[in-house]
């Protein structure tokens, strides 16, 4: 079934073809369509037709069953579905005339009587299905499948435009809007590129290159009247390379959705006490979990290096590239001809304080 839906203007006569407009509407909406049609006051004035007009003006389709009765008519001596099929076809509406095959055999209760009445019917039938396709019907199942069939037919070759939900498609000015701001970006983008002053980048440290990193305490307290953990501060001497797996290991990060986009966050206070205790924890002998922490400087001199060097997405479902996920298993792999982490200042030294009870109720 397509995405999109049309509206389909249902119109006959009303009290003789009750059940067969309840046909009608039953099959558009199991093709997925809109039906509209006047069931609680079909026309009987000007001002009920006024309006009808509005709702032909937004449908795609017209759909013209016609039975026994012309119908009552207004005071131009056209009945309303006359009027209603004039209009439609004003207004460039395509229009599905669905016709009863032997309006002899219909009831004399739904059927003309007078001999005018008769003759209007019959003039109409004409103007109806002059130089127009039209199908018949004689029972309600059989005016379902020619409703369904004529359907889908006008859809193949008279496209209309339709109903889409507002989250499958864009309107053309909307589009062209769009593709209009993605050409004046790409004038930004070539004028970036072209700058008239030249701005040298700073060359990207050696990987292997020393850095210093220091560490600071990071309190855990086990409770009212428990003990807290304060550790020593320093700082450990290693490599941006020998540190990624650590940085790789520890940084906390989660992924979401928003509008339909995919990205990645960093939880960064997590990340910098795991980062933190993992590298005191390479130079100590205790339990460094939760203890130490780095700074937020480091961390985002860190993550700077790791971007540049292409180990780090700055978008995404995930922070990390495939070249970083397979350089992470390498280091696991391999065993350095010399320690990796060095303590080159401070202490690691982690001790349990217990509280007392005046120290944790300030009254």
């Amino acid at each position: 079934m397509s995405d999109k839906r049309y509206q389909v203007f249902i119109s006959s006569t009303f009290e003789d073809l009750r059940e067969e407009r309840r046909a009608v509407q039953d099959t558009i909406i199991q093709m997925g369509d809109f039906p509209v049609q006047m069931e609680s006051f079909p026309a009987a004035d000007e001002g009920q037709f006024a309006f009808i007009k509005t709702l032909i003006d937004q449908c795609d389709y017209y759909v013209l069953v016609i039975g026994g009765r012309y119908g009552t008519p207004a005071d131009d001596g056209l009945s309303y579905t006359h009027k209603e099929y004039r209009y439609a076809v004003s207004k460039g509406v395509p229009v599905l005339v669905i016709v009863h095959e032997n309006p002899k055999t219909i009831a004399v209760g739904k059927s003309e009587i007078s001999e005018e009445g008769r003759k209007k019917l019959e003039a109409f039938i004409s103007e109806a299905t002059e130089e127009r396709l039209r199908t018949t019907w004689s029972s309600s199942d059989q005016l379902k499948l020619r409703v369904r069939e004529a359907l889908e037919h006008a859809k193949a070759t008279k496209h209309r435009v339709g109903w889409v939900r507002g989250d499958t498609t864009a309107s053309i000015k909307a589009l062209e809007e769009l593709n209009e701001v993605r050409r004046e970006n790409e004038k930004f983008r070539a004028a970036v590129n072209q700058l008239a002053i030249e701005i040298p980048l700073p060359d990207l440290p050696d990987a292997t290159s020393t850095i210093e990193i220091d560490f600071l305490p990071s309190s855990r307290r086990g409770g009212y009247g428990a003990s807290v953990t304060t550790a020593g501060s320093g700082s450990i001497s290693t490599s941006w390379m020998s540190a990624f797996p650590i940085f790789y290991g520890n940084l906390k990060w989660r992924s979401d959705e928003y509008n339909g986009d995919d990205f990645y966050w960093v939880d960064v206070e997590d990340t910098l006490t795991a980062i933190g205790s993992a590298l005191v924890q390479e130079v100590s002998d205790q339990d460094c979990t939760g203890a130490f922490k780095i700074s937020k400087g480091t961390y985002d001199k860190l993550s700077a290096f790791y971007i540049e060097a292409g180990l780090m997405n700055t978008e995404g479902v995930e922070p990390f590239t495939q070249l970083a996920q397979r350089l992470a298993r390498r280091h696991l792999l391999t065993d350095p001809e010399k320690p990796p982490f060095i303590l080159s200042r401070g202490r690691t030294t982690i001790a349990s304080v217990t509280s007392s009870v005046d120290d944790e109720i300030p009254f």
